[in-house]
């Protein structure tokens, strides 16, 4: 099972599809699809060493773009949101690939501190950022994107 959670509130996805582009690169980029309540939902970053193939991700580090994190997390909320992951001084979040069932897993978690300006939660303290992510690996592209 797939989830995101965000403070208290987790949500679940009904699939997860993983695709690379600049796989031949010393850095390959990725978009994740999210499945959720029949929208999609996007999820992107980078990862190092660019693999040649779906077993070479396991173990790759792995940023997230953590635009497409805040559109991730606005989406689910419902309301816009800026976080920090690690605090405003850190402002990252890295993981590992692992293996998963049928392709690789995308584990993280983090301490976030969120832009107060926005008002997104009625506190104002850092919120609990947690990703477990199971995610088919549809396609790795040595290129651009087809």
């Amino acid at each position: 099972m797939s989830r995101i959670r965000i403070g208290d509130t987790t949500w679940t996805f009904r699939s997860a599809s993983l695709e690379l582009y600049h796989c031949t690169s010393p850095e390959a980029d990725w978009n994740l699809a999210l499945d959720h309540a029949g929208a999609t939902l996007w999820l992107a970053g980078t990862v190092v060493p660019g693999p040649r193939s779906p077993e070479a991700l396991i173990g790759a580090e792995v940023s997230v773009d953590l635009r497409s994190l805040d559109e991730v997390a606005g989406a689910l909320l419902g309301r816009h949101v800026t976080l920090y992951p690690g605090g405003q001084d850190v402002c990252a979040l890295g993981f590992r690939f692992a293996a998963a069932p049928g392709g690789v897993r995308l584990a993280a978690s983090a301490r976030c501190d969120w832009d107060r300006y926005l008002e997104t939660f009625d506190h104002d303290q850092p919120v609990d950022l947690e990703l477990e992510i199971d995610a088919a690996v549809v396609a790795l592209h040595p290129g651009s994107m087809p």
